[in-house]
C-alpha cells in the first residue's frame, strides 16, 4: 500500500509540473497587454511602457519565463499580481475560503443527499415520483449556472426579498454584533449561491449513482438477499449501496476542482468573494501572475482529488484492497 501510494504521488507530482509548464506556455501567448491592468486609461510614454515591461519581466522570452516561473515556485513565491499590486499567494488565500465554503458545502450535499436520492430512486424505478424526480434534476443539469442564478435573485431577492441578492456580509452589520447575528447573516448570504450550486450540479450525482444501483439490483446476491426475506431497507443499504459506489468515487475526485471552476458564473452573479470571480476578473484584466496563479491551484485540486478518488477506490473495491 505505501509502495503504491508513493508510486501514485510520484505520477501526481510529474502530471502537475507538465500541466504547469502548459499553463505557463498557453497564458503567455494569450492575445492582449498585460499592463493594461496597471495603466489603464492612463495615458504612458514608450520609455515608461519599456520600464514596466522591463520591472514586471512582460518582455521575456517564454524559456525566461519558464525559468523564473520555477524559481519562484521553488520557493513558494508565485509573483506579484499587476491589477492587485500584491503578492498572488496573499490573494488567492483570500479568496480560497470563501469558495472553500461553497464549494465545500456543495459537495457534501451533492453527495448525500444527491446519492440517497440516487439510490431510492433506483429502488422505486417505475414511480411517478421517480419520474418526475428525474425530470426535475435534468431540468436543473440542462439550465445554464447563470441563469439558475439570476432565477432566484429575481424570486428570492428582488420579489420575494427572502434573502440578500448578493455579497458574502451585510456591510451595514455593526462590527461588535452578536456571533449569533454574524452567523446568521452569512447564512442568508450564503443560501442563493449554494443554492444555485446544488441545482446545477446534484443530477450527476444523482442519475450516476441510480444507474450503478440500478445495475447492482440485479446481481445474484441482491436477488439472494431478497429472496431470504432480508428487509428491502437493509438490502438497498447492505447489498445495493456499497457495490454501486466504485463509479461514483471517480466522480467524486473530479468533482473537487470542477466546482472550482464551475462557480465563476454562480459567485459573479451573487458577487461572492471567492476564486471563481477572481479567475474571472484576473483573465479580464490579463492579470497574468494571477491566472498562471489560480490556474496552478485549480492543477493543484485536480492532482489532488483524482489521488483521493484512487485510495477511495481502493477501500470500495475489494479486488483492489487485495492488490
Amino acid at each position: 500500500m505505501l509502495r503504491w501510494l508513493l508510486r501514485r504521488s510520484a505520477d501526481a507530482l510529474l502530471t502537475a509540473l507538465v500541466a504547469a509548464v502548459l499553463l505557463v506556455v498557453l497564458v503567455h501567448y494569450l492575445p492582449g497587454d498585460p499592463l493594461a491592468a496597471i495603466i489603464r486609461d492612463r495615458p504612458a510614454t514608450p520609455e515608461v511602457l519599456a520600464a514596466l515591461r522591463q520591472r514586471w519581466g512582460t518582455d521575456r522570452t517564454l524559456p525566461e519565463v519558464l525559468a523564473a516561473f520555477f524559481r519562484g515556485l521553488a520557493r513558494g513565491d508565485l509573483g506579484v499580481s499587476l491589477s492587485e499590486q500584491r503578492p498572488v499567494t496573499t490573494v488567492l488565500l483570500e479568496h480560497l475560503g470563501p469558495t472553500v465554503l461553497l464549494g465545500g458545502l456543495t459537495l457534501l450535499i451533492d453527495f448525500t443527499v444527491g446519492l440517497a436520492l440516487g439510490l431510492w430512486s433506483a429502488l422505486h424505478p417505475d414511480t411517478a415520483r421517480s419520474r418526475f424526480l428525474g425530470a426535475l434534476t435534468l431540468v436543473g443539469y440542462a439550465l445554464p449556472t447563470f441563469v439558475v442564478g439570476m432565477l432566484l435573485v429575481w424570486l428570492c431577492a428582488v420579489v420575494w426579498h427572502w434573502f440578500p441578492a448578493a455579497g458574502m456580509a451585510d456591510p451595514l452589520l455593526a462590527p461588535g454584533a452578536p456571533a449569533a447575528a454574524v452567523l446568521a447573516d452569512r447564512l442568508r448570504h450564503l443560501a442563493l449561491p449554494l443554492a444555485a450550486m446544488v441545482i446545477a450540479t446534484i443530477a450527476v450525482p444523482i442519475r450516476q449513482q441510480r444507474a450503478a444501483a440500478l445495475a447492482t439490483t440485479t446481481q445474484p446476491w441482491v436477488l439472494a438477499a431478497r429472496a431470504r426475506g432480508i428487509r428491502p431497507a437493509r438490502v438497498a443499504w447492505r447489498h445495493c449501496w456499497r457495490p454501486a459506489l466504485t463509479p461514483v468515487v471517480t466522480l467524486f475526485g473530479l468533482w473537487l476542482p470542477m466546482l472550482v471552476a464551475g462557480a465563476v458564473f454562480v459567485e459573479a452573479v451573487f458577487g461572492w468573494p471567492g476564486v471563481g470571480s477572481l479567475i474571472a476578473t484576473a483573465t479580464a484584466d490579463r492579470d497574468v501572475p494571477l491566472v498562471v496563479g489560480a490556474g496552478l491551484l485549480l492543477i493543484v485540486m485536480v492532482q489532488f482529488g483524482s489521488l483521493v478518488a484512487d485510495l477511495l477506490y481502493r477501500l470500495v473495491d475489494p479486488v483492489q484492497q487485495a492488490s
